[in-house]
C-alpha cells in the first residue's frame, strides 16, 4: 500500500511538471508567433502589430536612439516615420528561445535582416508581460551583432 502511494506521489509530482512544461511550450509558441507578425507587419512597411504589442509603459533600447526609449508615444513617434516604406525583403529569426517566468517570458533570437543582396544581422530580446489585453512588449533591446570575421 505504500509503495502504491509512493508511485501515485511521484507520478502525481511529474504530471504537474509536464503540464507547467506543456503550458510554457504553448507560451513559447504564442510569443514567437506574436513576434512574427511584427516581423510581417515591417515587412510590409506597417509598424502597427508591433505598436499594438508594446505596453504604454514600454523601454526601448536601439542603434537608431541615443538613450532609452520611456513609453508608447515615444516608440510611435520612432516608428511611425517608417509607415509605407518596407524595412527589409526577407528575414529570418534563427534560435527564438522564450523563458518563461509566471505571467512574464522572455523572448531572445538572432535576426537576420535582407535587403536585396545586403544582409543585416541583429540580436533581439523581447520582454513579455501578460496583461488583461494579451501579451504585451514590456521591454525591447535591439543591436547589432559583431561583423563575421
Amino acid at each position: 500500500m505504500t509503495k502504491i502511494m509512493a508511485a501515485c506521489a511521484v507520478a502525481a509530482l511529474l504530471s504537474g511538471d509536464l503540464a507547467a512544461a506543456d503550458s510554457d511550450a504553448g507560451i513559447a509558441r504564442e510569443i514567437v508567433a506574436i513576434e512574427r507578425r511584427v516581423m510581417d507587419g515591417w515587412q510590409k512597411g506597417d509598424p502597427g502589430p508591433a505598436l499594438e504589442t508594446s505596453d504604454r509603459e514600454i523601454t526601448y533600447f536601439h542603434i537608431m536612439t541615443d538613450r532609452r526609449l520611456d513609453g508608447l508615444p515615444a516608440l510611435r513617434a520612432l516608428y511611425e516615420p517608417y509607415r509605407g516604406t518596407p524595412l527589409f525583403d526577407r528575414y529570418e529569426m534563427l534560435d527564438p528561445k522564450v523563458q518563461v517566468c509566471g505571467d512574464v517570458a522572455v523572448l531572445t533570437y538572432n535576426f537576420v535582416r535582407r535587403n536585396g543582396t545586403a544582409e543585416s544581422r541583429w540580436n533581439a530580446t523581447q520582454v513579455y508581460q501578460r496583461k488583461k489585453e494579451g501579451w504585451r512588449v514590456i521591454h525591447s533591446h535591439w543591436s547589432m551583432t559583431r561583423p563575421a570575421a
